[in-house]
Formats: structure tokens, C-alpha cells, sequence
């Protein structure tokens, strides 16, 4: 009787740790008797999983690979890890998967890790930032690239976090028993990082030596790279400023009450994770403590921040810096003149700024490498 754990994310759950402890230990694993199979070198299946955006909307779909994977596998018992599982969203994909499993394994078990949604959120879209082109990565084709540490609440996303009608499709498919669902914030501080907790759902005597990566990125890369995105910067311009930007060691905070907003969003869908999957005392699948977050956040571009980052735009060899920050400013101002200001000679002295400020704009055009027009654009990259 063959069985297949398949670990199915989500993202920004220490997948990434997961899968490289795994890659790196598996000859362990094989003498412990579980077989480790992936198709990325750093342990990583995701590539199962093709991701298209078309018309503005997000279509996933299970690819050829992972068949071919299990089918080379030899173990008795063999070991997946794909966080882009997690976005399949229709039962017809789902089933999918089942039936690529089933022909080779008789039992299966999902295994899948939460995150409270405006922790993952912000840990994801940190994620986003580290691309330099709009789309470059599933991330960024997910979360976008507007202000602020949340995305917009678009379809996509929405969908995305629903956490609970997607367990449910999984149930659907495989079966509840199937099922191993586990609070990401929990089974760290339970078991002190995932790894450990996942070598726990295995069963037996498992042992697998933990391994970290870290995918963050600082403020200012943060609030850099989607701003520039956003206006339009080529990529070869965000690529000359990327390595200035990470000097920054000040963390991204967003405030308490956006973070609660963004939550709050997923009230329905927590209550239904938390009555069939993930119980907890606040009735909500996760811990209703925010007072980690401040009350005033930092994710938004300041003129203090345009101030202090004028010297690297100056350094970084970009086609025009002093109009690339005129083009900043210019941004800032107009998200002051959208805000509830009451003070009509105020607003008189910001539209006059937004008009001269717009005399010296100047965003330099994208010009793409010859070797990038040729070269096949990611479909699932991170």
C-alpha cells in the first residue's frame, strides 16, 4: 500500500524552509522511510501548477509535470511540497489532482498550513516586491503593487483567502479524513519552526534537521519597488536602485486598524474554518490579538522618505533621477489632495505644486534586453 503526503502550502508558511530541509535531508528521509520527490532543485513542486492572467483575472491549472513526477517515484511512501496547490480553487482542478494521485498511491494524505490573512497578506505582498516588473511572478500577479501593505480586495484575492471554501473543495475531492490542517502561528510556537511539525504529521519517529529562508524584504524596498512598478518605471530602472534599496533595515508596520479592517474581510469564512477545521477561542480559526501592530503604520511614501532616498536615485546611474523623484512627489501630493483635507487654502497650495511638479515628471521608458524579449515568460514562478 503506497501513500502520498502532499503538502499543498500555502505561501508564507515556511514552505520554502519545508522544502529545502527536505531536499537537503532526503537521503535521510529514504533511510527513514519516506521518499522525497520534488520537481524545483530546491525541493519546490509548484511548477505542477501553471499560472495564467488573462483580461485582468487569474486562471490556475494542474500541468502534466506532477503526474510524471509520482510516476517516477518508488517509495512506499513519497513526500510533495507545492504551495501553488493552495491557489487551485474549482472542484474540476481539485479533481484533478486526486485522480493524477490516485493512479499511483492508495491513500493520500493533504497536508496544509494557515496563516491568519493579514499576516500572510503582508508577508506575501513582501514577496511581490521583490520582482522589478508588474506580473514577473505569481505573487505579484496575485497582490499587484498598490500602496499600502495589503492588497486590494479583488476577486482574485478574495478567492484566494477564502480559506474555508477552499478546504472544502480539497475535503470534497479527497475526502475529510484526508485532511491534516494546521495553524501555521501555532504549530511554530508549539513545535519552534514548521519543519519539525511536519516531520510530527508524518508520524513515528520522523527526524528532519530544521533549515531557515528568509524571503522578507525592508521598508524601503517594499515601498520602492511597488510605488515604481506602479508608475511605470522600466525594469532596468528598479533593477539599478534594487541593491540601494535593501540597505534600509527598518521593518514594514502597518497600522493596527488596517490590518483589523483587512481581516475582517474573512469573518464569515473564519467562523466556517473554525466551527469545521481550525478551532479557536476567538471563534474566528485564528488569534484576534493585534497589538503587535502600532497604531500609526509606516507603509505609506512620505516626503521625509523622498527626502532621504533623493541621494541614492541621484547614485544609481537611473536616465533621470530628478525627475523620477518628481514623479514621486508628484504621487504623494496628489494621494494628499484625494484625502479629506478641509483646508481650501491648502488644497489651493498642493494643486499648484501638483502642477509644477508635473513640468519636470519624467519616467524613463521600459526598454526591455534582446535576451528577455526572447525569453519564455514565467508561467509560475514565485
Amino acid at each position: 500500500m503506497r501513500t502520498l503526503y502532499l503538502h499543498i502550502g500555502f505561501h508564507k508558511t515556511a514552505s520554502s524552509s519545508l522544502q529545502l530541509a527536505l531536499k537537503r535531508h532526503a537521503d535521510r528521509l529514504l533511510e527513514q522511510g519516506y521518499e522525497f520527490v520534488s520537481l524545483g532543485k530546491k525541493g519546490n513542486s509548484s511548477a505542477a501548477v501553471d499560472v495564467r492572467k488573462q483580461d485582468g483575472r487569474l486562471f490556475f491549472s494542474l500541468n502534466q509535470r506532477l503526474e510524471q513526477l509520482l510516476a517516477d517515484s518508488r517509495g512506499q511512501r513519497v513526500i510533495v511540497s507545492g504551495e501553488h496547490f493552495s491557489f487551485l480553487h474549482t472542484a474540476e482542478e481539485i479533481e484533478k489532482v486526486r485522480d493524477v494521485c490516485r493512479k499511483i498511491f492508495d491513500d493520500i494524505v493533504v497536508i496544509v498550513y494557515l496563516r491568519r490573512q493579514d499576516r500572510q497578506a503582508m508577508s506575501f505582498k513582501q514577496q511581490a516586491a521583490r520582482a522589478s516588473e508588474r506580473d514577473w511572478s505569481s505573487s505579484s500577479k496575485l497582490m499587484g503593487h498598490s500602496e499600502g501593505a495589503f492588497p486590494e480586495l479583488t476577486d482574485d484575492v478574495k478567492t484566494y483567502y477564502d480559506y474555508f471554501a477552499k478546504l472544502q473543495l480539497w475535503a470534497q475531492g479527497f475526502g475529510r479524513d484526508s485532511l491534516r490542517v494546521r495553524d501555521f502561528d501555532v504549530a511554530r510556537k508549539c513545535q519552534g519552526d514548521i519543519v519539525t511539525d511536519f516531520a510530527a504529521l508524518l508520524g513515528g519517529e520522523v527526524d528532519i534537521p530544521p533549515c531557515r529562508v528568509n524571503e522578507g524584504v525592508c521598508r524601503r524596498q517594499f515601498l520602492l519597488t511597488h510605488k515604481l512598478i506602479e508608475l511605470g518605471v522600466g525594469r532596468s530602472e528598479i533593477d539599478k536602485l534594487k541593491p540601494l534599496m535593501s540597505t534600509d533595515t527598518t521593518p514594514l508596520t502597518p497600522s493596527r486598524a488596517s490590518a483589523l479592517a483587512f481581516f475582517q474581510q474573512f469573518e464569515t469564512s473564519n467562523r466556517n474554518l473554525n466551527d469545521h477545521y481550525l478551532t479557536c477561542e476567538s471563534g474566528l480559526a485564528f488569534s484576534a490579538d493585534f497589538s503587535a501592530y502600532p497604531d500609526e503604520g509606516n507603509d505609506r511614501i512620505s516626503f521625509s522618505d523622498v527626502d532621504h532616498w533623493t541621494v541614492d536615485l541621484l547614485n544609481a546611474g537611473l536616465d533621470n533621477p530628478l525627475g523620477l523623484r518628481d514623479a514621486l512627489l508628484a504621487d504623494r501630493v496628489h494621494a494628499l489632495l484625494v484625502a479629506d483635507c478641509r483646508n481650501e487654502a491648502l488644497r489651493e497650495e498642493l494643486s499648484a505644486l501638483q502642477r509644477c511638479l508635473a513640468q519636470t515628471t519624467e519616467i524613463a521608458a521600459h526598454r526591455e534586453p534582446w535576451y528577455r524579449r526572447v525569453r519564455k515568460r514565467k508561467s509560475s514562478g514565485r
